[in-house]
C-alpha cells in the first residue's frame, strides 16, 4: 500500500478501534426531520457513521399517529416517538436509559423553545442552522448554554469537509501571509421558476420571518458563506455594506445578496449568495488572497484545494495525500483518489460533538478546549450577522459596524 494510504488509515484506525467498543455510544434524540425531510435523513446518517451514537427517540409530527409510524419505521421503540418536544424532554429525562444529546432539525424560529427544555435538563444539544430567527433568540440560547455547561454544536456542514480544513491550516500556519482578499460565493437557482401562485406552497414557512428571519437567502446559506469566511481565514468581520432584494417579481422574499466586507486585520471581503442564479445547484467557493500566497475551494470539487504560493505555480493539494496536515487527516474516512463528500462531512461534526460529550462526562476543563465543529458564538456572530446586512441593505447599502 502507498504510504500516503497508510497515513491516511492510521489516523482513521483511531474510529475504528473506538467503534468496535460501543459502550461509550450517547443515547440521542431528534427534534424534527420527518418522512420528506432531506436534512432528517442527513442528520440521522451523520449521528451513524461512526457509531457514536445510539438513536433512542424522537418528535417527527405533532401527529401522534404519524410520528409512531415513522417513528417505527426507523427501528425506534413506539413509546418513545412523541408528538410533543415538551413531553419528550420531561419523559426522557426521567427515563434510567433516557437520551443524552438531541438533534433539532425544524426551522430556525423553533429553536430556542425546542432546545430550552432539553438544556435545563442535562441534554445536550446538536443544531441545525442558522441558531435562531432573532438576536435576542440567539442570546438567551446563548445564555443558556453557558449557564448550563451545555456541549453545543451548529452543523455548518461545509467547515468539516477535509480539504476545506487544509485551507484553514494553510491559513492559519501563515503559509500565504497577510491576508489581504477574501471572496466566497454560493449560487444557488431554485427560486428561478417559482410563480407568485404556488410560492407559499413550495417556500412554506421561510415566507415568515418570525420562523426564518429578516432575510429567506441570508437564513438559507448566507449564514453559510459567512461562517466559512471566519473559519478559514480566523478574522472577523467589522463591517458590512450590502444590497438583499429579490430578483424576483414573483417573490416576496429575498433571493440575492451581495455583501462588501471590512475585516478585523483590515483586508477586504466579499460574499455573494442567491437562490436566483439560472442553473445554479451549488458552487459554493471560498478564496482566500494574502500577500504570500492564496488558496480556493470549491464544494463541487471537494477533494481538490488550489494552492498558490508567491511567483510559484498553482498547486492541487488532493485529500488524504503524501503531506497532508493531520487536522485534515483526521476528518477523512476514505483512502486518497476516493470521492468523499457531504455526509462524511456532516458525520465529522457529530463525532466530533460526540467527542466533546465524552470529555465533558470525564469532568474534564474545557474551558481551554477550542471545539473544530461550529459552536453557540459561531451561531450568535451568525445572527448578528444577518441583521446587520439586512439593515445596511434597508439603508441603501450603509456601512454598518456588526
Amino acid at each position: 500500500m502507498p504510504k500516503k494510504n497508510k497515513i491516511a488509515f492510521g489516523k482513521l484506525d483511531l474510529l475504528r478501534n473506538d467503534i468496535l467498543n460501543n459502550q461509550n455510544k450517547i443515547r440521542i434524540g431528534f427534534v424534527g426531520g420527518g418522512p420528506n425531510s432531506f436534512i432528517g435523513y442527513t442528520h440521522r446518517l451523520a449521528a451513524r457513521f461512526d457509531n457514536r451514537f445510539d438513536f433512542k427517540a424522537g418528535v417527527f409530527s405533532q401527529d401522534i399517529n404519524k410520528s409512531k409510524k415513522f417513528g417505527q419505521s426507523l427501528g425506534l421503540d413506539v413509546s418513545r416517538c412523541y408528538d410533543n418536544f415538551k413531553k419528550m424532554a420531561l419523559i426522557e429525562s426521567q427515563r434510567v436509559d433516557g437520551i443524552e444529546a438531541l438533534g433539532i432539525m425544524t426551522p430556525s424560529g423553533d429553536h430556542l423553545k425546542i432546545a430550552k427544555p432539553f438544556i435545563e435538563r442535562g441534554i445536550h444539544i446538536v443544531c441545525d442552522k442558522p441558531l435562531t430567527a432573532t438576536i435576542s433568540d440567539a442570546e438567551k440560547l446563548k445564555h443558556l448554554v453557558y449557564k448550563n455547561k451545555t456541549i453545543f454544536a451548529l452543523t455548518h456542514n461545509y467547515s468539516a469537509y477535509p480539504m476545506l480544513r487544509e485551507a484553514k491550516n494553510i491559513v492559519s500556519s501563515g503559509k500565504i501571509g497577510k491576508i489581504n482578499l477574501v471572496n466566497v460565493e454560493y449560487p444557488q437557482g431554485y427560486t428561478v421558476a417559482i410563480k407568485k401562485k404556488d410560492e407559499r406552497n413550495i417556500l412554506k414557512w421561510r415566507l415568515d420571518k418570525k420562523i426564518c428571519g429578516p432575510s429567506m437567502i441570508l437564513s438559507e446559506i448566507g449564514t453559510h458563506a459567512y461562517h466559512l469566511l471566519r473559519y478559514v481565514t480566523e478574522l472577523e468581520v467589522k463591517e458590512v455594506a450590502a444590497e438583499v432584494n429579490s430578483l424576483s417579481k414573483e417573490l416576496s422574499v429575498d433571493d440575492n445578496a451581495f455583501l462588501l466586507l471590512r475585516l478585523n486585520n483590515d483586508a477586504r471581503g466579499s460574499i455573494w449568495v442567491s437562490s436566483a442564479a439560472t442553473g445554479g445547484e451549488n458552487g459554493l467557493k471560498i478564496r482566500v488572497y494574502g500577500n504570500k500566497g492564496a488558496v480556493e475551494w470549491l464544494q463541487d470539487d471537494p477533494n481538490n484545494l488550489k494552492f498558490t504560493e508567491l511567483n510559484k505555480p498553482i498547486k492541487i493539494l488532493t485529500r488524504a495525500s503524501e503531506g497532508i496536515s493531520n487536522f485534515s487527516l483526521s476528518s477523512s474516512r476514505v483512502a486518497a483518489g476516493h470521492p468523499e463528500g457531504f455526509f462524511e462531512a456532516f458525520a465529522n461534526i457529530y463525532t466530533e460533538f460526540a467527542e466533546m460529550i465524552h470529555k465533558h462526562n470525564k469532568n474534564k476543563n474545557l474551558k481551554n478546549i477550542k471545539p473544530p465543529y461550529p459552536t453557540i458564538e459561531d451561531g450568535v456572530k451568525g445572527i448578528r450577522f444577518i441583521f446587520a446586512a439586512k439593515k445596511s441593505s434597508e439603508l441603501n447599502s450603509k456601512w454598518l459596524k456588526i
